[in-house]
């Protein structure tokens, strides 16, 4: 079972907090697969675009099977991406979120990638 509570999504919780979102009942089952670490990070890439461009060549160094342009929506995001999210990539829109893990996001991209076989 603490194996399971480490390595499960954390769920909705902590970010329904910070959002003011008040779920509904019989809105909760798919809220606990939700995963506070990938969503934090996620806005913290979404908010800095040199952070995204940093993750990209990352990912790109670890894997040769990344796909090509996987992340160009993310590191150069085309006109209607830019349209249709304004908002979206608001860092101070984004800071309550974004700032829970960003210092493991930064650990985690800083060090040496890692060969994978």
């Amino acid at each position: 079972m603490e194996l399971l509570h480490l390595l499960a999504p954390s769920g909705s919780h902590q970010l329904d907090r910070l959002t003011g979102c008040d779920p509904q009942p019989d809105d909760t089952a798919w809220r606990t697969w939700i995963d506070e670490t990938v969503v934090s990070w996620a806005a913290c890439l979404l908010a800095d675009p040199a952070l995204a461009a940093h993750a990209a060549r990352q990912a790109d160094a670890v894997s040769e099977h990344h796909a090509a342009g996987g992340l160009r929506r993310l590191t150069a995001p085309g006109k209607r991406d830019t349209e249709a999210a304004p908002l979206l990539r608001h860092p101070d829109l984004l800071e309550h979120i974004a700032g829970l893990h960003r210092p493991q996001l930064h650990k985690l991209l800083s060090a040496d990638p890692v060969e994978l076989p």
